[in-house]
């Protein structure tokens, strides 16, 4: 993804985008919270280099894979998804 793309949503410009990768300026935090979405990645990762992992974490590349598709998708996706895994979930109790 190109400065442009980065740019464009997170609704700042692209020589914003350069100062933050050459270290003349830092990201607000909901940048930073922003970029971490949009890259797939932690807060942590991208303020210090350091990956965090949860104890479920890579264990199942099928869910890692359902977990990264879920962030990427649409508010109105996400919503449908959520209501069908609550109603499969409460015909097996």
């Amino acid at each position: 993804m190109g400065q442009a793309e980065v740019a464009a949503v997170l609704d700042v410009s692209i020589p914003t985008i350069s100062e933050w990768e050459n270290g003349k300026k830092r990201p607000r935090r909901d940048r930073v919270i922003a970029l971490a979405r949009l890259f797939d990645v932690s807060t942590d990762f991208l303020l210090h280099g350091t990956v965090l992992t949860r104890p479920d974490q890579g264990e199942n590349e099928e869910e890692d894979s359902l977990i990264s598709l879920y962030r990427s998708a649409d508010p109105q996706v996400r919503i449908a998804v959520m209501t069908l895994l609550r109603a499969a979930s409460s015909s097996n109790q």
